[in-house]
């Protein structure tokens, strides 16, 4: 890091003894032994970084950059995106020989450590040195973040006045933490501590608490470029910034629902029972990102076995033809099951809520909940980290994860994995359709670039990605091979299954898989999605169900349109996530469409202008007349009164009245962190 840029602050935290379940279980024939590695354990934590959990919630009270021990403007804080503690778990025996201290601000190590690795983490250079578990106290938190503010690199900068407020919170009081950064900038640790420490709720406390955090931050914000002394004219523009930010602030959730299918339980020895341990590690996780987030914790009891069994129904019907309203109603009935997990103060949350992380084996935002018509991911933001294994998903999450920008530079490798046969001409119809409209939008635009292979083997896929190494995006077209036997959900690379679980090869940040069910989750299989942000990947997209290529090719299409346009200048989603929340919240009227040929037809005919339908419907008809949870209702309001104008009431009715379409983009699913792919950004733009 340059000495010019704010410290972001590392910590090592070493304990003794590898990890044992880091690798999948993927061929294991001796079911006794699976069930005895599985035993105590519901989702596969490893009990040697138990010893850890303490030092892992002392960090969490730690600073994360130096810009959290001075007071920082407004608008810098404003600008803050994805700032968690970045901590770094390692086994002692693979603590190096040489010093890297420089690498890290602290050292914290068990008791249980070899000596020679106490001893050099000891005689190591890093800023804060290191420590003992059994050391970490309320006085030496205090200490750390004096002795850090005065290491900082912006010298003129001015310590803040709660600095010294710290107090090692425990248990639920630890859901306050993601509100003391900013409340220290405002000077409001005294009043955050106070009300948390009274509380007899402390989600409600703490929601209340971040809700008039984020209204009073964005008041000032609308305050910014108040110059002068005049406080009065200060205070009215203030006063109009509070009424404003109480209608349109929002904040981020994130949501902790443990649980495993039953069948996992049965077969794999899984314990029905949430242990303890890994109860505190789940919520330490959403702590993490919480804080990373500045959002509100919302923990949820762990999944019943009715909800999964509801989804692997649904699942397996979904890969025959199957009824469009009992799909309807399939996620109805599991909008209502998980609504009933939620009390009123969180259901407030996630009406709220602009983005929300969640750390579930269960697609918690498929659901249709409350008077929606939309599953709830179709009108929010919403990034999964599947839970097992808990061990990989725990230190996944407690390292900073990079921001990536593709506003600049984006390379698209495009893998074609499907075989060229008369069986599949229909699908390699609509995979070429794809590409072809790639190589359009990259002759159009310099900053877009694809390169095109057919890799029809395994090993043709891994030296294609050899070649291509700079790829930001890797796109996979493929046939997804579920195998309900085994339980496990991969790809077909030609004639090839393939899991993705070879360490000899690296992917892009970004994978999207074109293919069927390649991360079901009803009955918690093994799945090549997961498999893929094990080899490099941020940010993974992928399907429960088998697709339907035409579909498909007009979902990502859209995408990548969306992606282009960020690069030219557009600004309409700056994220990876957002962008695709505006793919999926605006593709109503094409699934409607994809029902009916004779639908279809008319929609993009033209009307007595001359003008087609369906732009008709884009730019003019349903201008802010389309609301996310409601988008296929207010579709439908839409095509019935432009039918009524041309004399047609009552036409297509199968589709529009009888509900009888089908919602594939509500069974996509990103897992990582879409939201910190970056399209438009005016900081990077302005730095590249």
């Amino acid at each position: 890091m340059n000495d010019n840029d704010p410290k972001y602050y590392r910590y090592l935290i070493l304990f003794n003894e590898d990890v044992q379940d880091a690798d999948p279980i993927l061929h294991i024939s001796d079911m006794n032994k699976l069930k005895a590695m599985n035993e105590g354990r519901m989702h596969l934590f490893d009990d040697a970084l138990n010893a850890i959990l303490p030092a892992v919630e002392y960090c969490f009270h730690m600073p994360r950059t130096e810009l959290d021990t001075y007071d920082t403007d407004t608008e810098v804080l404003d600008k803050a995106y994805d700032v968690p503690q970045d901590i770094f778990i390692m086994p002692d025996s693979r603590f190096p020989s040489v010093d890297i201290g420089s690498s890290f601000t602290c050292i914290i190590y068990s008791e249980s450590c070899r000596e020679e690795v106490k001893q050099k983490a000891r005689n190591s250079s890093c800023e804060l040195g290191a420590v003992s578990i059994e050391e970490l106290s309320q006085s030496l938190l205090v200490e750390q973040w004096n002795k850090l503010f005065e290491n900082r690199n912006f010298r003129n900068e001015t310590k803040l006045e709660d600095i010294d407020k710290q107090y090692l919170l425990t248990e639920e009081k630890q859901m306050a933490l993601p509100l003391l950064f900013t409340a220290r900038q405002y000077g409001k640790a005294d009043e955050v501590y106070g009300k948390v420490f009274n509380s007899l709720d402390i989600f409600e406390t703490c929601a209340k608490l971040l809700w008039n955090q984020t209204v009073h931050h964005n008041a000032l914000m609308h305050c910014k470029d108040f110059e002068g002394e005049e406080q009065e004219h200060f205070r009215k523009l203030y006063v109009e910034g509070l009424e404003e930010a109480e209608k349109k602030s929002k904040i981020n959730i994130v949501i902790t629902m443990p649980g495993v299918p039953q069948n996992q339980i049965n077969y794999g020895g899984l314990e029905k029972i949430l242990p303890e341990n890994e109860k505190k590690v789940i919520k330490l996780l959403g702590i993490h990102r919480a804080i990373a987030k500045g959002a509100l914790l919302i923990e949820l009891p762990p999944v019943e076995k009715e909800l999964f069994e509801k989804l692997n129904e649904l699942e397996i019907n979904c890969q025959h033809k199957t009824n469009n309203k009992y799909v309807h109603k399939a996620l109805r009935d599991i909008g209502k099951m998980l609504e009933s997990k939620f009390t009123q103060e969180q259901l407030w949350a996630v009406n709220r809520a602009q983005h929300i992380t969640i750390f579930s084996d269960f697609p918690l935002g498929l659901a249709i909940v409350g008077k929606a018509d939309a599953s709830l991911q179709c009108y929010k933001e919403i990034s999964y980290r599947p839970l097992s294994p808990l061990t990989r998903c725990f230190q996944d999450e407690m390292v900073k994860h990079s921001q990536i920008y593709h506003g600049h530079q984006c390379k698209i490798a495009f893998a074609e994995c499907i075989l060229n046969d008369e069986q599949n001409c229909g699908i390699r119809k609509c995979s070429e359709g794809l590409v072809n409209s790639l190589q359009r939008l990259s002759k159009d635009n310099p900053r877009m670039q694809v390169v095109y292979r057919e890799t029809l083997t395994v090993s043709d896929l891994k030296q294609f990605l050899l070649e291509n190494s700079d790829a930001d995006i890797l796109h996979i077209s493929a046939h997804g091979h579920y195998d309900r036997r085994t339980n496990m959900a991969g790809l077909m690379i030609g004639n090839e299954f393939w899991m993705a679980n070879d360490n000899n090869y690296r992917v892009p940040p970004v994978v999207i898989l074109s293919a069927c069910h390649v991360s079901p989750r009803g009955s918690g299989t093994v799945n090549v999605a997961d498999m893929f942000k094990r080899v490099g990947a941020e940010a993974v997209l992928s399907t429960f169900i088998p697709i339907d290529a035409r579909r498909n090719m007009i979902l990502l299409n859209r995408l990548y349109t969306y992606i282009s346009e960020a690069q030219k200048g557009s600004n309409q989603y700056k994220t990876l996530s957002e962008a695709w929340g505006g793919v999926v919240a605006t593709n109503a009227i094409h699934e409607m469409t994809a029902e009916s040929p004779k639908f279809f037809q008319w929609l993009w005919g033209n009307n007595s202008n001359g003008e087609t339908r369906m732009m008709d419907f884009a730019m003019h008809r349903s201008v802010k007349r389309l609301h996310g949870p409601t988008i296929y209702g207010d579709t439908i309001e839409v095509i019935k009164e432009m039918l009524r104008e041309e004399g047609m009431e009552g036409k297509f009715d199968d589709v529009l009245s009888q509900g009888n379409y089908f919602p594939e983009s509500f069974f996509y699913q990103w897992i990582g962190f879409p939201e910190n792919v970056f399209l438009y950004n005016e900081v990077f733009a302005e730095t590249i």
